[in-house]
């Protein structure tokens, strides 16, 4: 099921209120990303931060709604991380200064007690958390390229990519980094992993047979199944809440959109 239909470039969409909305990015100009909310209900979307002047991109949500992080342009490329309490109306953030362009990707503990994210470091691209404060940085990965680290939802396990072994392959590791686990062994980058709400599989991005589709994966390694067949690329998978359905952003004879499908 089709879900836009303007066509501009999408990245990162994620459910929320019970599956109702879906907040993702839109590349409203050449110059500007913006988060945008669309209801399901009757498919309008609009911006969720009408006055944002710069950039505004992969937000992350508690399941509860009460706190999301997303990444924020300060100009000139450099970013900083932004961790706000929607039911306080509070703001803080995690700004690590010297230009830093790579820091990407947060992902919230259920609990609210940490803010994970990839960013330039020693070795590559590595996992770093902080308080929701953020404050007391502490570094999850320490080798090679490690990207797009997202909580599980008992928040004890955090999956992510990395290229440790010499090629993107999905991991899991423990919320403290310890014990990474190597999920996913193939030819080809696989990327972006997205838990099920039940915790017991893993949707994620590959282009192992030739083209970039959407897939799922068991968390013991097993029942690698592909569930997207199209020319064009599909990508960033996101579960909606009932377990049944995965949004993800389709591109289409040069067009993006989100788009809806059943999941066995």
């Amino acid at each position: 099921m089709q879900l836009t239909r303007d066509g501009k470039l999408k990245m990162d969409p994620v459910f929320i209120k019970n599956g109702e909305e879906l907040v993702y990015t839109v590349q409203e100009s050449p110059t500007q990303m913006s988060l945008m909310r669309l209801k399901l209900a009757d498919g309008v979307s609009e911006r969720l931060h009408p006055q944002a002047l710069t950039s505004e991109f992969e937000i992350a949500f508690t399941p509860d709604g009460r706190y999301c992080s997303f990444v924020q342009s300060k100009g000139n490329l450099n970013l900083k991380l932004v961790i706000r309490d929607l039911q306080q109306n509070k703001e803080s953030f995690f700004d690590p200064g010297g230009g830093f362009q790579g820091m990407r990707k947060p992902s919230i503990a259920p609990d609210g007690s940490r803010v994970i994210f990839s960013i330039p470091a020693d070795g590559g691209q590595q996992i770093h958390s902080v308080n929701l404060a953020g404050q007391d940085r502490k570094p999850l990965t320490a080798s090679s390229i490690n990207h797009w680290p997202t909580f599980s939802p008992d928040g004890k396990k955090i999956a992510f990519g990395s290229s440790r072994d010499g090629d993107y392959e999905i991991y899991v590791m423990n919320a403290d980094g310890a014990n990474p686990k190597r999920l996913t062994k193939s030819p080809g980058i696989d990327q972006r992993p997205a838990w099920s709400p039940d915790g017991k599989r893993l949707a994620f991005v590959s282009n192992r047979d030739g083209n970039y589709e959407i897939y799922v994966i068991n968390l013991d390694g097993s029942g690698v199944k592909r569930l997207t067949r199209n020319e064009d690329r599909d990508d960033y998978p996101a579960w909606h809440p009932d377990g049944k359905r995965l949004v993800f952003v389709g591109e289409r004879a040069g067009k993006s959109d989100l788009y809806l499908l059943e999941v066995s």
